[in-house]
């Protein structure tokens, strides 16, 4: 069986590291046959840190537009070029922090640190540069930062406007964008078109690959996610996999 895990707030619960228990239960998923597949918002270089132990595994980075595949990174999908321009003079223009990511550097601006709560989960083994927005000429995902409410609303009615994907999320105060119709669920077909596969997920961005699932978990209680088929809490994720009950 194919099983798809989100990183952040389904298997990795402070930002920067999976449980002993958790990474145990999982090894054991792979030694007994099963395919994992691990599906996130970070980029493929900031899903590294978590993942030593699975080096061969499929990723699914930057909400769906870049993955690494036996080993190798490969862009899905980038934000077109006018786009990225026109994103460009919309963060200058509003005064907005942001994390840009490309396929490997990134240009970061967080004047809020405490709020996005974001810093420790970017580079953490030092392999990348962080580098001016000028100097970033490819965007697979943006990310903006520390938004009111307010600026949160007109931000997006100027988004929509541009051939992109927007997650918006409330907890963090932040806007997650990529090219329009690439999530998680679009890669995970590309690559595996055929595929049954049971999904776990915790958040908006999650949406799509739960709802295509033939079995989705939600953790937690985000109210996109309501329509998953089993609903757990943070502490039940080490019982359900390693007592899994339909791998």
């Amino acid at each position: 069986m194919i099983l798809v895990f989100d990183l952040d707030g389904t298997i990795c619960f402070d930002g920067v590291t999976i449980s002993d228990g958790l990474l145990l239960a999982l090894t054991n998923l792979s030694n007994a046959g099963n395919t994992l597949i691990f599906a996130s918002a970070r980029p493929i270089r900031d899903m590294l840190p978590l993942l030593s132990q699975f080096p061969n595994n499929f990723l699914i980075g930057g909400n769906g537009s870049i993955v690494r595949k036996k080993g190798k990174i490969e862009v899905v999908q980038p934000i077109e070029n006018d786009t990225f321009e026109r994103l460009k003079k919309l963060i200058e223009q509003h005064g907005l922090d942001y994390l840009v990511d490309s396929d490997w550097n990134y240009s970061l601006c967080n004047r809020q640190d405490e709020k996005a709560n974001i810093k420790s989960k970017i580079d953490a083994l030092n392999l990348a540069e962080n580098v001016t927005l000028t100097d970033l000429s490819l965007a697979i995902k943006c990310n903006l930062l520390n938004l009111t409410d307010s600026s949160a609303s007109l931000i997006k009615a100027e988004l929509s406007n541009l051939n992109l994907e927007i997650v918006s999320h409330a907890h963090t105060a932040s806007l997650d964008l990529t090219a329009k119709n690439i999530n998680k669920y679009t890669t995970l077909k590309k690559y595996f078109p055929q595929a049954d596969y049971i999904a776990f997920g915790n958040d908006a961005n999650d949406t799509e690959l739960l709802r295509h699932a033939n079995l989705s978990v939600a953790v937690g209680h985000h109210p996109a996610l309501d329509f998953a088929d089993e609903h757990l809490i943070e502490n039940e994720m080490i019982k359900l996999l390693q007592n899994p009950f339909c791998f």
